[in-house]
């Protein structure tokens, strides 16, 4: 699913919210994303025989063991380590082809919500020898973008889910983001 095109919030995303909550939040996706981008990247596959669903079927597939990760990651942090300026990156946008601001695409919590960019980066595979060449080391994905989504109509704004959201390398289009609890 493409986005509509990016979507500046009128006024900041996380004003007034809790800068705890927003860090965790924004570090849990994060790292599920990049633990997510980097499992399917080394499965192997051959690109040319990936379409549309099939990628979105590897998320879907791989979510939730990047998801326990991520947990299990967090749960060794101590959360006064995390940094407490979580923004929205606008730099994701342009530098990585990611959605500004976008609801869930699949998984979304039941109430009004808005997700927005907070951390992105290049899908390349880190442990590739350089000798591979940009195509080998984006087998599938060009980049991955991780978002904190929150309850819209309400002051302060609850954290109500955590997003993942992909670009492919063929074709460059954005998918996601797939959301799961914060």
């Amino acid at each position: 699913m493409e986005p509509e095109g990016p979507a500046e919030p009128e006024e900041p995303a996380f004003e007034d919210m809790d800068p705890q909550e927003l860090a965790l939040a924004s570090a849990k996706a994060g790292f599920a994303a990049y633990y997510l981008t980097g499992t399917v990247e080394s499965l192997g596959l051959d690109p040319a025989t990936l379409d549309e669903d099939t990628l979105a079927q590897l998320v879907e597939q791989y979510l939730p063991v990047a998801t326990a990760e991520a947990d299990r990651w967090l749960a060794t942090l101590d959360p006064a380590t995390l940094p407490l300026a979580v923004l929205p990156r606008t730099e994701c946008l342009k530098d990585f082809g990611c959605a500004f601001s976008a609801p869930c695409a699949r998984f979304g919590p039941p109430v009004a919500h808005l997700c927005y960019v907070t951390d992105c980066d290049d899908a390349k595979c880190r442990p590739c020898p350089e000798i591979f060449g940009e195509l080998v080391s984006h087998l599938i994905y060009k980049s991955w973008c991780s978002y904190v989504c929150v309850q819209t109509g309400v002051s302060p704004p609850p954290v109500v889910a955590v997003g993942i959201g992909v670009i492919t390398y063929f074709g460059g289009r954005f998918a996601g983001p797939w959301c799961l609890p914060p």
